[in-house]
């Protein structure tokens, strides 16, 4: 029978940020019953993907999901009721006791959670053959395009990704500033694991901190929360 098992991932933030990485099964059936949790509006959601790897990606992440917070909450992962706060980011609909934010790309997705802080985490597939110079504008700043233009190809596309995974769980910790766009941060060159924003901090960036964390061959990854707790 095909289940959903998601991996702890070990880490270098707080003890109460947890990570888990989801594994996909593209071969599965939505109607499997490892996918019973999910709502109907969830089912209806991931109908709606032109792909079969795009809608199982989605449920196989949010059962996942539903079952580690029902595991917190003390409840079934079905009753684990969702909505979309302020800056449109995902939440609990009926309980502020943990925080949570969700990855995905190719054959893998990520999960964190933390009852005491805000989270985000991001996950790219890494494409050697992908123009990072077409979304430059979008994702860099001017100092970090410079910087990179001064390493070889491979490098330059490593480089490209450790910023852009970095940058996107830094946003995605609080949903505010994805709509400007990630230049506003400078987190290259990067120096160990330990993501260091450099330059001026946006005021919506200040109380964060982010870790690379490790990855599955030809993926980036990245950990980030808020150094303010709630509890």
């Amino acid at each position: 029978m095909y289940s959903i098992e998601p991996v702890p991932l070990p880490h270098e933030g707080p003890s109460d940020v947890s990570l888990w990485r989801v594994d996909f099964a593209f071969k599965a059936s939505l109607e499997d019953a490892a996918f019973a949790a999910l709502s109907s509006d969830e089912r209806t959601r991931a109908g709606n993907f032109h792909r079969h790897e795009d809608a199982l990606r989605f449920a196989t992440v949010r059962v996942a999901l539903r079952e580690q917070l029902a595991r917190y909450l003390g409840m079934t992962a079905h009753a684990v009721r969702f909505k979309l706060d302020e800056n449109r980011r995902p939440c609990l609909a009926d309980s502020n006791a943990c925080d949570f934010n969700v990855s995905h790309a190719g054959a893998y997705g990520l999960i964190a959670m933390s009852p005491r802080r805000r989270v985000g985490v991001d996950i790219e597939q890494c494409s050697d053959t992908f123009d990072w110079r077409s979304i430059v504008s979008l994702t860099l700043d001017a100092s970090e395009a410079a910087w990179i233009e001064q390493l070889d190809a491979a490098q330059q596309i490593s480089a490209f990704y450790d910023a852009w995974v970095a940058k996107e769980a830094l946003v995605k910790t609080t949903g505010v500033g994805i709509t400007r766009g990630l230049q506003h941060l400078t987190v290259l060159p990067r120096d160990g694991l330990q993501v260091t924003l450099r330059k001026q901090i946006p005021d919506d960036m200040r109380e964060l901190a982010a870790h690379w964390i490790a990855a599955p061959e030809g993926y980036v990854a990245c950990v980030a929360w808020s150094t303010k707790t709630f509890a």
